[in-house]
């Protein structure tokens, strides 16, 4: 994937700051969605996400934007980082504006009920698959490592092959390891429910 791509990356949080910061990091056009104009111009103007990371100098790859529109327009690749109370009205919400063969990744942890969907189900049932692609990222790692740059992993699921290889190319660092997976259930369902499984085990 040429470096000229735009990646979009929606949420300003935690995990969603240390995402944009690898692919700007890695020479990709980053647009990072947040909530609010204030946010949008703080992390413009300082150059750093205060609220979540203040230590981490963001690169100068990223533009910060409350608009979701202008956030989501050419975008190659769109990361959903949001939290999960919200994560369906942000799709609802990009959906009729998302580009034809753009791919749609869940960086979300989190399940809705009433009735079970995972973050994967509900971008499936929104978006055209015969236009776009669903991918999954879910790991063992914690946002303030990454910012570090600890060694961590994390692993993408999905049955596109071109998708996987996007996200590695995108996303990969010395120290941010990217694992590969077509089981986007097990991988989402792992990410989720891990407190669980681990008590069980």
């Amino acid at each position: 994937m040429s470096a000229t791509k735009k990646i979009a990356v929606l949420g300003g949080g935690s995990f969603g700051t240390v995402l944009a910061n690898i692919a700007a990091s890695n020479g990709y056009n980053v647009s990072l969605w947040v909530r609010d104009s204030d946010q949008a111009l703080r992390i413009n103007s300082e150059g750093a996400n205060t609220t979540y990371h203040p230590e981490l100098q963001l690169s100068s790859n990223i533009e910060a934007s409350e608009k979701l529109e202008s956030v989501i327009k050419d975008a190659n690749i769109v990361l959903i980082a949001t939290p999960s109370l919200i994560f369906e009205n942000i799709v609802n919400r990009i959906t009729p504006i998302i580009e034809d063969g753009a791919h749609i990744i869940s960086c979300t942890k989190g399940i809705k009920l009433d009735p079970f969907r995972s973050m994967s189900d509900i971008i499936k049932i929104n978006i055209n698959s015969s236009k776009n692609s669903v991918g999954v990222l879910s790991g063992p790692n914690l946002a303030k490592e990454i910012a570090e740059e600890k060694v961590t992993g994390t692993v993408i699921a999905s049955s596109d092959e071109l998708l996987i290889n996007d996200v590695k190319e995108t996303l990969s660092s010395d120290t941010f390891k990217i694992y590969s997976s077509d089981d986007i259930q097990g991988v989402e369902l792992a990410g989720a429910l891990k407190n669980i499984y681990a008590i069980i085990c």
